[in-house]
């Protein structure tokens, strides 16, 4: 196996956990392969710096998701692509995440979600290990202007 595919399956790893993380908020996850610096432009629209925003972001959520004795959440990716260049690693694609955070949990995050969105996960290799270091996820218009 060339270093290559030795770096392009850890990234592939990596986005995969990601998204299955994002189902049921596993901070856990987030301490291992988040930088302690990231930067994320969230899917909804919000900014969070640093991967203890992130950690304690996902704490409210999951807490108002079984507040509201909702299950988790389904979260999943499909047209990846992936750009390794020595030591960064991108990984686009399309997503979905859907999540029922019940009709109590107040005007930020009351109600059902259920969201297709554009995302870019990018990874830094630092000491050997690969680490989120940047993520944005925007909202899917398709047709505007031509796109798709």
């Amino acid at each position: 196996m060339t270093d290559m595919t030795a770096d392009l399956e850890a990234i592939k790893a990596l986005h995969e956990g990601w998204v299955r993380a994002n189902s049921d908020a596993d901070d856990e996850w987030l301490r291992e392969n988040v930088h302690p610096g990231l930067v994320m432009w969230n899917t909804v629209g919000s900014n969070f710096f640093g991967r203890d925003a992130l950690i304690e972001l996902w704490k409210t959520l999951r807490q108002i998701v079984a507040d509201a004795g909702r299950g988790p959440g389904l979260s999943e990716a499909w047209d990846e692509g992936y750009i390794i260049e020595g030591d960064l690693a991108v990984v686009h694609c399309m997503s979905r995440l859907a999540v029922d955070f019940g009709s109590d949990a107040g005007a930020e995050a009351g109600g059902a979600l259920d969201q297709v969105y554009r995302c870019t996960e990018v990874y830094r290799r630092e000491n050997g290990r690969w680490l989120m270091v940047h993520y944005h996820g925007s909202p899917h218009t398709p047709g505007l202007l031509g796109g798709s």
